[in-house]
């Protein structure tokens, strides 16, 4: 089957290698163009058109894809089917108009929830235990298509957004195929959202980077998890006198029970107390540094039973 794939992020790299490894390997992959990143603001490819540039797929990038140069160069190629991961626009009726089949989407959620440009964030900061990846055909709604197919998998009690994303990544590559070989055997079935069971994942912002530790743990802990690695949940560690002895990013941990004190505060075993009960903190950044263990920042920085975490929206200003 004839292919087109349109995709930037790196959330679409196994599938794109996953297809590659079929029958069904890409004529043509359209990408984001490139991009100044890093301190030197040296330009850089979309992590999947990199990827596809060592796989030696032909590669347009381009910030439109529904402008008539790339919907005539798609349309050349009469492709089957458009494959669109994680690519960030919109596709018109012209060039969906363009296949046999028009397109399919491979998601992050378990559709109807968790709609927008931030499934796998949302689906742990609103604590949800299980997750997983929806192949829908492209509506004209985004992320409003019949469903095609979906598998789930159960959210790891520290599992931050980071490695969530990464699970999935791979989880969607056998959906994706088996779709793809099914709309291939003409054998595919479409089952149509639930509108009443639609909830929303919009973007995430630097505005959210702030945790409140009177929450409950398992709250505190999915804010945590949800925003790691990016933004990252900042907080300031303060000595018994108030004080401020650094400031860092809270990347990994998890809730446990136990007896609370103030919040915020470190109890004997390092833990940080909450609202109810307490988390471990189990992968910490101070700034300049790579990320580390508890172990490692109470050693470094002298913390001790006592010392507290302050975190709060005036300090992201």
């Amino acid at each position: 089957m004839k292919i087109v794939f349109l995709a930037s992020g790196a959330f679409a790299q196994p599938s794109l290698e996953a297809v590659c490894r079929g029958p069904h390997r890409p004529q043509l992959v359209i990408s984001a163009p490139d991009k100044p990143a890093g301190r030197g603001r040296h330009t850089v490819s979309a992590p999947l058109a990199a990827r596809a540039a060592e796989l030696g797929l032909p590669i347009l990038k381009t910030d439109n894809a529904n402008s008539p140069q790339i919907i005539a160069e798609v349309a050349n190629l009469k492709p089957d089917v458009l494959v669109v991961i994680a690519f960030g626009q919109k596709l018109s009726k012209e060039l969906l108009a363009t296949t046999q089949l028009g397109g399919i989407n491979l998601h992050a959620s378990l559709l109807p929830a968790f709609r927008g440009a931030a499934p796998i964030q949302w689906a742990i900061l609103s604590g949800q235990k299980i997750t997983g990846v929806s192949v829908i055909r492209i509506g004209p709604v985004i992320d409003s298509g019949e469903i095609l197919a979906s598998q789930s998998t159960p959210i790891g009690e520290s599992e931050t957004a980071g490695e969530l994303h990464d699970r999935l990544a791979i989880l969607g590559t056998t959906a994706l195929i088996n779709v793809l070989n099914q709309l291939e055997s003409n054998s595919a079935t479409a089952t149509p959202q639930d509108p009443k069971q639609v909830s929303r994942a919009p973007k995430l912002s630097r505005e959210m980077a702030w945790v409140d530790f009177s929450e409950p743990a398992q709250v505190v802990s999915c804010r945590i998890r949800g925003l790691s690695p990016w933004p990252g949940c900042e907080a300031e560690l303060l000595r018994p006198d108030g004080s401020v002895r650094t400031r860092f990013s809270l990347l990994k941990c998890r809730a446990i029970s136990g007896q609370s004190i103030l919040p915020g505060s470190f109890r004997e075993d390092l833990s940080v107390a909450c609202g109810t009960d307490a988390i471990e903190l189990i992968t910490v950044q101070p700034p300049g540094k790579r990320p580390m263990d508890m172990i490692a920042l109470a050693n470094g920085y002298g913390v001790k039973p006592g010392w507290t975490l302050r975190s709060s929206p005036e300090l992201l200003k």
